[in-house]
């Protein structure tokens, strides 16, 4: 087999192929003798079939079937014999095949560009103060207090007010018709939270208990049903109970029923430690955010097409599960396919460089992912969701995710490498608070 590579850019390939006659007429025999064995043909015995008789009715299906297993198996062979990475399937080019001659036949094929790094190691990075404010603190006990709120029905009857719960019937109508989908019982709603589609819940401000009424409502434009976005429905409510939201006193007894903490001063001080852990995390995953942006800067290079067209792929699949736990999808969040590939388009190349430069100073400086650190990942990403170890194993497997995973892994710990080596400044402006963990929600 005769091969010759071009290199048509840092990343492209392309080859050049030649099968000797005698290695076709080879393949071709054994897959005539294997059809042969298994083919029913009117008037022969399995086995018996002439040569003749099996390419008067099969030479089309054996030649296309011997031309593919001729090519992949030269492409594999001569991937393996000269050192190349494909990160894509080949595009198959000028293939002449013809019995009694030569196979010849060309492909391009996208490949991991050669990564030369230097001068990643002490790198200047600032790493913000971390400090937690008395109000912050303060700020999150609000949010605990309010998620062990109780639901409790008036003492005393009046309308509706903001923050009361209400507990309502309400159905939809167009033109006199039912709407499906716009019946609803018994459903549990804050007052002019903006919860309820066309922000209807507004429409409960100042009804009393027991109370009926049919407004109008126009449905947004981005409303799932597309044949009714933006139209005016017709809505019936019926008011069945009231109940306002009762905070529990910020003390000891708050703090007990919360977890394990003897008073509000055990509380404040471990939602102190929570914050300060958060923001020290945020500071180190900026800082090393940094890292990756100045090994960008000082080693440019193009990155495959392939694997950036992979990269835009995986962050509107992110996005697609964003919107869809707030029980939307991209089409009715009113975003256009299209514009967002192009929004994604640099965000996923600088993603794909860095990923290429990590695996390099990974490659150089020997460093690795043992089993016993995939083990410890499965464990704590099992613990993250609350299921077994097994089950987080098998989904990671039953999508072929595992060395995705050890990927990502190990950029982690080539980034935390680069920080233990790099020159870390102080700087004073602290990162912004990120909620506390979400507390359980109100219950009655």
């Amino acid at each position: 087999m005769k091969v010759q590579i071009e290199t048509i850019s840092p990343y492209e390939k392309k080859i050049f192929f030649e099968i000797p006659s005698n290695t076709v007429a080879e393949e071709l025999e054994s897959t005539y003798r294997t059809l042969n064995q298994n083919v029913k043909l009117k008037g022969f015995r399995p086995g018996k079939v002439p040569r003749s008789i099996l390419s008067r009715y099969y030479k089309t299906k054996i030649e296309e079937e011997v031309a593919s297993k001729l090519i992949i198996d030269s492409f594999r062979k001569a991937v393996a014999e000269h050192h190349l990475l494909p990160v894509a399937e080949p595009t198959v080019l000028d293939r002449v095949f013809e019995e009694g001659k030569d196979f010849t036949y060309t492909v391009t094929v996208e490949v991991k560009p050669q990564v030369t790094v230097d001068r990643y190691l002490g790198l200047e990075v600032e790493m913000p103060v971390v400090s937690v404010s008395d109000e912050e603190v303060e700020a999150q006990l609000k949010i605990l207090q309010d998620s062990h709120a109780q639901l409790k029905p008036l003492d005393v009857p009046r309308p509706i007010q903001e923050k009361d719960f209400v507990i309502l019937d309400f159905e939809g109508s167009l033109s006199g018709k039912p709407l499906e989908g716009w019946k609803v019982n018994n459903h549990l709603v804050e007052a002019a939270s903006k919860t309820l589609v066309g922000d209807l819940d507004l429409q409960l401000i100042g009804l009393s208990q027991n109370e009926e009424k049919d407004i109008p409502l126009t449905l947004p434009e981005n409303y799932s049903k597309k044949e009714l976005a933006g139209k005016e429905i017709h809505v019936h409510l019926k008011v069945k109970e009231i109940k306002e939201k009762i905070l529990p006193p910020l003390d000891d007894e708050l703090a007990k029923d919360v977890g394990d903490y003897n008073s509000l001063a055990d509380l404040k001080a471990r939602l102190r430690q929570t914050l300060e852990e958060q923001k020290k995390d945020q500071a180190h995953q900026a800082a090393k955010g940094k890292i990756l942006d100045l090994l960008i800067a000082r080693h440019p290079f193009p990155v495959p097409k392939s694997m950036v067209e992979r990269q835009v792929q995986n962050l509107i699949s992110r996005t697609e599960i964003r919107l869809a736990r707030q029980g939307m999808k991209l089409e009715e969040a009113n975003v256009d396919r299209q514009k967002l590939r192009e929004s994604f388009q640099p965000m996923a190349e600088r993603d794909v460089q860095g990923s290429l430069i990590l695996e390099k100073i990974a490659e150089v400086k020997k460093l690795s992912v043992s089993e016993a650190e995939i083990e410890e990942k499965f464990e704590k990403l099992a613990a993250q969701i609350n299921q077994r170890v097994e089950a987080v194993k098998n989904f990671y497997q039953k999508k072929d995710l595992g060395e995705d995973l050890r990927a990502q892994m190990l950029e982690e710990k080539t980034l935390d490498f680069l920080m233990s080596q790099a020159k870390i400044r102080t700087g004073i402006n602290a990162l912004p608070t990120t909620p506390v963990e979400a507390f359980p929600e109100v219950t009655e």
